[in-house]
This record gives C-alpha cells, sequence and structure tokens, in this order.
C-alpha cells in the first residue's frame, strides 16, 4: 500500500522532532487524567461519576488515537512504545483502585480482588518488558492484552456512568469477565516471555515489530 502525501510529509517531521509528536502526547494526557476522575470520584461519586465518565471516554479515545497517528504519519518511536502501555496502567490502577474504596449505597463501585489481580498482572508483564529491553527485545502488546486492555474500558466505563447498578448482576458477570480476561492475558504474556524473551538462543523474530503497545 502506497503512503499518502500527508504521511511522506509529517513522517519526517515527527522523526525529527524526536519523541514530542502528537502521538506521544496524547498518550501523555492519557496519564494526565487520570487525576481528575479520581478526584470527580472521591467528591461526589453519586453525583458527578457521570462527569468522571466523560473523562474516561475522552482518555480511552485517546488511546486509540496515539496509536493511529503513529502508524498512519510513521511517528512510532522506543519511548512511544514504552510509554503508551505506561500511560495505561496509570489511568487504569489509579481509577480502579479509587473505584475498590469509594462506596455508593454502602457497597464499593469494584471488588478490591479484582483490582489486585489487575496490578498483580500489569507487575508482571512491566518486569518481563524491563528484563526485555535490557537485553534489546521489544515486548508488544498482544491480541490478548488488547482485549484485556478493552474489557476494562468496558467495565470501568459502565461503572462511572451507572454507578448505581455497580452490584446489579449484570454489571458483576461484566467484572468476573473481564477478571477472567486479565488472568487469561497474563498466563498468555508468561508462555510469551518464555518462547521470546528467557529463550537461550537471544532474540526473537517478533522482537523486531514495529508499532504501539496497548497492554
Amino acid at each position: 500500500m502506497e503512503k499518502s502525501e500527508d504521511s511522506a510529509v509529517i513522517g519526517p517531521v515527527a522523526s525529527q522532532a524526536g519523541w514530542l509528536n502528537p502521538a506521544n502526547l496524547m498518550t501523555l494526557l492519557r496519564a494526565v487524567l487520570a487525576p481528575p476522575i479520581i478526584l470527580v470520584l472521591v467528591y461526589k461519586p453519586s453525583h458527578w461519576s457521570f462527569v468522571a465518565g466523560m473523562i474516561f471516554v475522552v482518555d480511552a479515545l485517546t488511546d486509540k488515537a496515539d496509536g493511529y497517528y503513529a502508524r498512519r504519519y510513521d511517528a512510532v518511536t522506543r519511548i512511544g512504545e514504552f510509554l503508551d502501555p505506561l500511560a495505561d496502567k496509570l489511568l487504569m490502577i489509579p481509577v480502579m483502585l479509587t473505584l475498590s474504596f469509594v462506596k455508593v449505597g454502602g457497597q464499593v463501585l469494584l471488588p478490591l480482588w479484582v483490582t489486585v489481580i489487575v496490578i498483580a498482572r500489569e507487575l508482571l508483564i512491566s518486569s518481563f518488558r524491563l528484563i526485555g529491553a535490557r537485553k534489546g527485545i521489544s515486548f508488544p502488546a498482544s491480541w490478548s492484552g488488547k482485549i484485556k486492555m478493552f474489557s476494562q474500558v468496558i467495565v470501568v466505563g459502565v461503572i462511572l456512568f451507572f454507578p448505581s447498578s455497580a452490584n446489579e448482576l449484570a454489571v458483576r458477570i461484566l467484572v468476573y469477565l473481564m477478571a477472567a480476561i486479565t488472568v487469561y492475558s497474563g498466563i498468555d504474556y508468561l508462555f510469551r516471555a518464555r518462547r521470546e524473551i528467557f529463550k537461550p538462543s537471544g532474540k526473537s523474530e517478533s522482537s523486531r515489530d514495529a508499532g504501539t503497545s496497548e497492554a
């Protein structure tokens, strides 16, 4: 497929600018918008959760927009590959922790054990990425990581927009499904790390793949 003229023009500009390009700025914005969501939830969760939900939707859209821009205009950078999953964690983990302690109707909005599973999985994958980076091996997101992120966005979004229904059966099923996907994703990455990072032969073929991560 031939690249568009816009891609040919903007791509070199993004490369010359180093990490400071629109894709990475959108990634940073995703992390910066997490504190306002938390403040809204802590202040008046039952009245202002809709506002928190709207901010969260904007955050979720930047997750897609930065990846699209980076691929479209050849603006993929090493620091962008590092920042993208980090921004996801800086958004999801603090917000989910807040939901695990904020109560509406006498009950927390998200079970703490679910948040613990999410944190444990993220710590595991982050350790793999650090080890891979030391060996010069990239460890981009797999399809399971992307589905995991999508399921977490859906669950958090539903709870933010409808906090009073957080303990209803339908929402609980979504929460348990998200937790199961998170566990599966962690196991999938564990086997990937064994093949790609910890194998004696060195670098894997997939370590050279370019692209933004969404885990």
